[in-house]
């Protein structure tokens, strides 16, 4: 009950954190404003959420869908400059850093903790930078 619990919380926390937090509205040179005003990374998070969320506890999958949100948005940043390329590239890093070990399942808590600290801080990033 716990892991299945933990990665539908992992999930849903950094998804909603980061998509909330990139709300605002975005406007920036010609090379971020298709990435800014289309919400560009609404598509690999919600990708994520449903990977995420149908793991169904199995942390494995989990940590997959993470290196695939963190690779989708890498590959999101080699389209835009700028500040808006280093907060996406931020961003991923914060999924990037997230591997949570299956035989450990209680550090899924602290995992999650982590996850939302660093992708609230790149969100703030990235909507400063499409501002």
């Amino acid at each position: 009950m716990f892991r299945a619990l933990s990665s539908r919380r992992l999930a849903v926390a950094a998804a909603g954190i980061a998509l909330i937090s990139m709300t605002a509205a975005c406007g920036a040179s010609s090379a971020n404003s298709a990435v800014c005003t289309e919400a560009a990374w609404s598509k690999p998070f919600a990708d994520f959420t449903t990977a995420a969320t149908s793991s169904a506890g199995d942390l494995t999958k989990y940590n997959d869908a993470t290196a695939k949100l963190a690779a989708d948005l890498k590959a999101l940043a080699g389209t835009a400059d700028g500040e808006v390329a280093t907060a996406l590239n931020d961003l991923a890093a914060s999924f990037e850093s997230v591997k949570i070990d299956p035989n450990d399942p209680a550090a899924a808590a602290t995992a999650a903790g982590s996850l939302a600290t660093k992708a609230q801080e790149a969100s703030t990033k990235l909507v400063a930078a499409c501002s």
